[in-house]
């Protein structure tokens, strides 16, 4: 390790065997220069580097200590050098003069070695530990500065920031939280943020998360929320672990956003992807893909399903003749009227024009199904109130069942739609069972 750099101390007096007298006994331990008159100490000390400390005599010609000292005081380039005055007043006057004018000590001629080596080296050192207090205390404002700033970011953040203990109790909310959850800074702090459940995020998710952050991992997941109005909401929430200089977790930080458009603009999206967009019934896409998993089930209970197929009779005449806007306000009637027949566990959907399909779950058996499909066919025969006009239609239905005329989606379909093309060709406004070609 290098040794540093010794001090440079200044020596001023206008008698030179003064000077070589303190040279002799500073001049082991520290660098050295000397002025012979207040201007040219004046010279030296202003130029840099700047002596680390200045012995002053008093009695000089044209410019006394005093005087010199003064303007080191005036100067802020040098107000900060130490200023130790060395001279044969003894007077009470002279050393107040001498404190006045901005001296940090006071030493009578003739000089004692020791007297003035304690001196020298107890001024350096404050003077050293000023500097280092200086420093610590602009970097103390630099960091206060950093976290004002980091304060106000958190306070005017538009996500909600919650600090909480290792116990996770609530310690700080931000504005964002309260204005976000409605719960005030008050109600929040040393509660849990359990206050924000809704039930609806599952208890896997919160296990993964409690996993996690006591292992010092950050979690990152949604949740959905209540807040104190009973509103639910879906957040995007980032948790991490605090840690102290010990590696011990002492606190949890959760930055977290509101995600509530997001995911209704996907939820709308899928359900825009899986419902026909006149009748709000599932397209084809979703209705098949129910298909199986009904299948699935049905398989595993040993249960029976049925799958109609409905055709409507007579529906293009009224398309023709009162035009499209009639015909959808007809489908949309179609689509309620079906779905007010079925069970709540069955499904209605449509798949073409005029054609709509039903998968009735758990039936017990061929009569059950056929029951359905003459209910459905009588409730399409009632007259419907369309724009100030009164309608009537029929319906053509094929029905194929499981396991009985498939043990499969795609042959269930194609004998469900068979079995109502039968039904059509038989003079429509009937339903057919499927039958296998003899």
């Amino acid at each position: 390790m290098t040794n540093p750099e010794p001090a440079h101390l200044l020596i001023v007096d206008d008698t030179p065997t003064n000077i070589e007298i303190l040279l002799g006994m500073l001049e082991q331990d520290y660098d050295l220069s000397f002025a012979t008159s207040g201007r040219q100490a004046l010279a030296l000390a202003t130029t840099e580097p700047h002596p680390d400390l200045i012995l002053l005599d008093v009695m000089m010609p044209e410019m006394d200590g005093y005087a010199v000292c003064a303007a080191l005081q005036a100067d802020p380039t040098t107000r900060q050098i130490p200023v130790i005055f060395i001279t044969a007043k003894t007077d009470a006057d002279s050393e107040t003069r001498a404190f006045a004018a901005g001296g940090v000590d006071y030493i009578h001629k003739p000089v004692n070695q020791a007297v003035v080596r304690a001196r020298v080296r107890l001024h350096l050192d404050l003077k050293r530990q000023a500097r280092a207090m200086a420093q610590g205390l602009a970097e103390l404002q630099r960091a206060n500065d950093q976290l004002l700033v980091l304060s106000k970011a958190i306070e005017q953040s538009p996500t909600s920031i919650v600090i909480t203990d290792r116990n996770a109790l609530i310690q700080y909310v931000n504005p964002w939280f309260t204005a976000e959850t409605g719960y005030s800074a008050a109600e929040a702090i040393g509660r849990n943020p359990r206050i924000l459940q809704s039930g609806l995020t599952t208890p896997a998710q919160y296990q993964e998360m409690w996993d996690q952050l006591p292992r010092g991992e950050t979690w990152v997941g949604e949740l959905v929320n209540r807040r104190k109005s009973g509103e639910v909401y879906w957040e995007e929430a980032r948790i991490a672990p605090v840690r102290d200089a010990a590696g011990d977790i002492t606190h949890y930080v959760a930055v977290k956003l509101n995600i509530t458009d997001r995911k209704q603009a996907q939820e709308r999206l899928v359900y825009m992807a899986t419902h026909d967009p006149l009748t709000q019934l599932p397209n084809r896409s979703l209705f098949f893909d129910r298909v199986g998993q009904s299948l699935e089930l049905a398989k595993r209970h040993g249960a029976k399903l049925a799958l109609l197929f409905i055709d409507l009779d007579k529906f293009k005449p009224i398309n023709d003749t009162w035009g499209h806007a009639v015909g959808d306000l007809l489908l949309r009637a179609v689509a309620q009227r079906l779905t007010d027949r079925v069970r709540a566990t069955d499904t209605v959907g449509r798949i073409g024009g005029d054609e709509f399909v039903v998968l009735l779950h758990e039936v017990a058996d061929e009569e059950a199904a056929i029951k359905v499909a003459e209910a459905l066919g009588e409730a399409l025969r009632q007259p419907f109130a369309v724009a100030d006009r009164s309608l009537a239609i029929s319906a053509s239905i094929g029905i194929a069942l499981y396991p009985d005329h498939g043990e499969d989606a795609s042959a269930l379909t194609r004998h469900a739609d068979a079995a109502m093309y039968q039904a059509k060709a038989g003079g429509r406004d009937r339903l057919d069972l499927f039958t296998s070609p003899t």
